[in-house]
C-alpha cells in the first residue's frame, strides 16, 4: 500500500468566477507498491460524494504529463504485463516526434510513436509506455450516470508554471452544462475553469470516477463565460471491446540494440548485422547536403537529374543532384506532404497529405517552367493520406490513409476506381508490382495484404512483424517483396508463394523507407535511428552503413543507374551519397 506520508503535496483552494479549484506543486516521494486507485482512502459507498481534497488525489495519482512536439495531459487506463496504457486527445500527440509521459512520481517514460492508437472518429488516442514501476489506474464508469447540473471535475497539467518554477497540477470543479452533438466525439459541455495543457485529462464524478476526457474549451452562450467540452468515456470503451492494445518490446522499452525482438514462426531468425563495417568499406560517400527552410523533409524521389521531396510545411522542393542546389519550392498543400510519387513517365507528380487530399500536378511543365500546373485533387478519404503509388502505366494511382482504406484512381480523370477495405488500422506504405498485377498494403496493425490490383479481391495476408509497417517495396523482376517494420528489422517475402525468404536486422528503430536497385541486388533503407544502410538482396548481408543526419531518416531513393542514393530527414536536409 502507497503511504500517505511519503506523498508530499502543498495545496490550496481557491475561488476563482464562482468556480473551486487546488493547485498543487508535487514534489512526489512514490511508493511502487500501489497498483489499486486510491487504496489509502477508505471504501466509499457510490453514492457519497467526496470532497474536493479527495477528488484531487485521485484525480492527481492517475493523471500524467504528455511532453514533446505538442504535449498535454492524459489519464493511466490500464496495463498489460510491464505496459501501461494513457488514454489523451489525438490532438495531444497528433503530430509526429519524440513524446514522454511523465508520471506522478516524476519518472519520465519514452514513447515509440508507432505504437500510439488513434481511435477512429473521436479525438482519443492510446498511449503505450513500458515500466516495472506500478501506477494506479483510473476507474472508469458509465458516462450516462451525469447529467445536467452534475458536479465534475477537470484534471490535468496546465503549461502554464508558478513563479517557483515549478509545473502546476490544477484540478476544478464545475458543473455539466449540456450534452451537445457530437464533433469528433465531443458531447459533455461544462463550466469548470480549463486552462492550455489540461486537454487529455480526465473529467471526474463526485466520488472520483473517469466519466469522460477534457479537450477543447469554447465560448458558451455567455459570451464572457468559457465552457469546456469533453468526449464521454462510453464512446471510448465501446471502441476499447473491440480492439487489441500492443505491448511495448522489452527491446523498445530499454531502446536497446543487443537483440532484436522476437517475431513469430513464419518469418525466420534475423540475419545478423555484420559490426565490423567501417567507412573504407563503403561503396558511396556523401557527396554534399543540401538544407532549405522547408521543414522536415518526408518523401524523395530521384528524377534524373533531380530529386524531388515532399515537406513537413505543405511545400514541394525540386533539387538539382548535379549542382547540389534548390531549383524550386512550390506550395503544394497547407497540412504537411506526407508521401510524393512520379509516375513511370516522369509527367505527373503525386502528393499526399495530412489534409486528406492527394493531388497531381504536371510536373513536365514544372521542371521547364516556374510554375506547377495542378491537374486534380482527389478528396475521398476521410483522415491523413500517408502512401501513394502509380501503377507501371501510370493509368493509375494507389493510396493508403490514417482511415484504414486503400484508394484506388484513374490519373487521367480522377475517377475513384476502387476501395479495398481489410486493414484494422492506418494504411501506412503501398508497392505495386512491375507487371501491374499486384498490390502490397502495410498496416499499423502488424500485417502486409497482397491484394489483386484488378478486381481489388485480397489474396494474401502476411504476418510476422511484430510492430506495424512503415515502408515497401517489390524489386523490379518482381520476385521480392521487402517490407521495414517499427521493430526495426526487414523482412523479405517471396511475391509469387506469400512465404517468407529472410528477416534483416541492423537498425536499432523503425524502418520508414526502403528501395531496391534497378539491378535487384542491392536494397537501400532509411531507419529513424538516424543511419542508412545497404544490404545484398541476395543474401540478406549488411553492406554498407551511411551516417550524417542529425536526427531521424525517413525517406530514401537511389537512382536508376545505381550511383547516387538520396536520403531526407527530420533535420531538413537532403543528404546525396555518390559512388566513387
Amino acid at each position: 500500500m502507497r503511504s500517505p506520508n511519503l506523498f508530499q503535496i502543498v495545496s490550496q483552494s481557491l475561488s476563482l468566477t464562482g468556480l473551486t479549484f487546488t493547485l498543487v506543486l508535487s514534489f512526489p516521494v512514490w511508493s511502487q507498491e500501489a497498483d489499486h486507485r486510491f487504496s489509502d482512502l477508505p471504501h466509499l459507498p457510490q453514492q457519497l460524494a467526496l470532497t474536493p481534497t479527495d477528488i484531487n488525489k485521485i484525480a492527481s495519482d492517475i493523471t500524467v504529463r504528455i511532453e514533446g512536439p505538442k504535449g498535454g495531459s492524459g489519464v493511466i487506463i490500464e496495463k498489460q504485463e510491464n505496459t501501461y496504457y494513457i488514454l489523451t486527445n489525438w490532438h495531444v500527440v497528433s503530430q509526429v516526434g519524440d513524446y514522454e509521459i511523465v508520471t506522478p512520481d516524476g519518472q519520465r517514460h519514452s514513447v515509440y510513436y508507432s505504437l500510439i492508437r488513434q481511435i477512429p472518429g473521436l479525438d482519443l488516442a492510446v498511449v503505450p509506455f513500458k515500466t516495472r514501476s506500478r501506477y494506479p489506474l483510473a476507474k472508469l464508469t458509465n458516462s450516462d450516470s451525469v447529467d445536467e447540473g452534475s458536479v465534475v471535475y477537470v484534471a490535468g497539467w496546465p503549461r502554464s508554471a508558478s513563479t517557483l518554477g515549478h509545473r502546476l497540477f490544477l484540478s476544478t470543479k464545475g458543473t455539466v452544462e449540456y450534452r451537445q452533438k457530437p464533433r469528433q466525439g465531443y458531447t459533455l459541455v461544462y463550466n469548470n475553469l480549463v486552462r492550455s495543457g489540461m486537454s487529455g485529462g480526465p473529467v471526474l464524478n463526485e466520488v472520483g470516477d473517469v466519466i469522460g476526457i477534457n479537450g477543447i474549451v469554447q465560448l458558451g452562450v455567455n459570451p464572457d463565460q468559457i465552457v469546456s467540452a469533453g468526449i464521454e468515456i462510453n464512446q471510448f470503451l465501446a471502441w476499447r471491446q473491440a480492439t487489441t492494445l500492443p505491448i511495448v518490446p522489452e527491446r523498445l522499452a530499454a531502446q536497446s540494440s543487443s537483440s532484436p525482438p522476437q517475431m513469430t514462426s513464419n518469418l525466420p531468425p534475423a540475419t545478423p548485422a555484420n559490426r565490423s563495417i567501417v567507412t573504407g568499406n563503403q561503396t558511396y560517400a556523401l557527396a554534399t547536403s543540401l538544407e532549405e527552410s522547408s521543414g522536415e523533409i518526408l518523401s524523395i524521389e530521384i528524377v534524373p537529374p533531380y530529386a524531388i521531396t515532399g515537406n513537413s510545411n505543405g511545400s514541394i522542393s525540386v533539387w538539382n543532384l548535379a549542382t547540389g542546389g534548390l531549383r524550386k519550392t512550390w506550395k503544394g498543400h497547407d497540412s504537411s506532404i506526407n508521401a510524393i510519387a512520379v509516375s513511370p513517365n516522369g509527367q505527373i507528380l503525386a502528393t499526399a497529405s495530412d489534409d486528406g487530399s492527394i493531388k497531381l500536378w504536371d510536373l513536365t511543365t514544372a521542371i521547364n517552367t516556374d510554375t506547377l500546373p495542378l491537374l486534380h485533387t482527389l478528396k475521398e478519404h476521410s483522415n491523413a493520406v500517408l502512401s501513394v503509388e502509380f501503377s507501371p502505366d501510370g493509368r493509375k494511382l494507389a493510396s493508403g490513409s490514417w482511415d484504414n482504406m486503400i484508394m484506388i484512381w484513374d490519373t487521367q480523370t480522377g475517377e475513384l476506381l476502387n476501395t479495398l477495405i481489410g486493414h484494422s488500422q492506418m494504411v501506412s506504405a503501398i508497392a505495386i508490382s512491375p507487371d501491374g498485377t499486384i498490390l502490397a498494403s502495410g498496416s499499423k496493425d502488424n500485417t502486409i495484404k497482397i491484394w489483386n490490383l484488378e478486381t481489388g479481391e485480397l489474396i494474401h495476408t502476411l504476418t510476422g512483424h511484430t510492430l506495424p509497417i512503415l515502408s515497401l517495396a517489390i524489386s523490379p523482376d518482381g520476385k521480392v517483396l521487402a517490407s521495414g517494420s517499427a521493430d526495426s528489422t526487414i523482412a523479405l517475402w517471396d511475391l509469387q508463394t506469400a512465404q517468407p525468404i529472410r528477416r534483416m536486422s541492423g537498425h536499432t528503430d523503425g524502418v520508414w523507407s526502403v528501395v531496391i536497385s534497378a539491378d535487384n541486388r542491392t536494397l537501400v533503407s532509411g531507419s529513424w535511428d538516424r543511419t542508412v544502410k545497404l544490404w545484398d538482396l541476395q543474401t540478406g548481408e549488411l553492406k554498407g552503413n551511411l551516417t550524417g543526419h542529425s536526427s531521424y531518416v525517413n525517406t530514401v531513393d537511389i537512382s536508376p543507374d545505381g550511383q547516387t542514393i538520396v536520403s531526407g530527414g527530420w533535420d531538413g536536409q537532403v543528404k546525396i551519397w555518390q559512388k566513387p
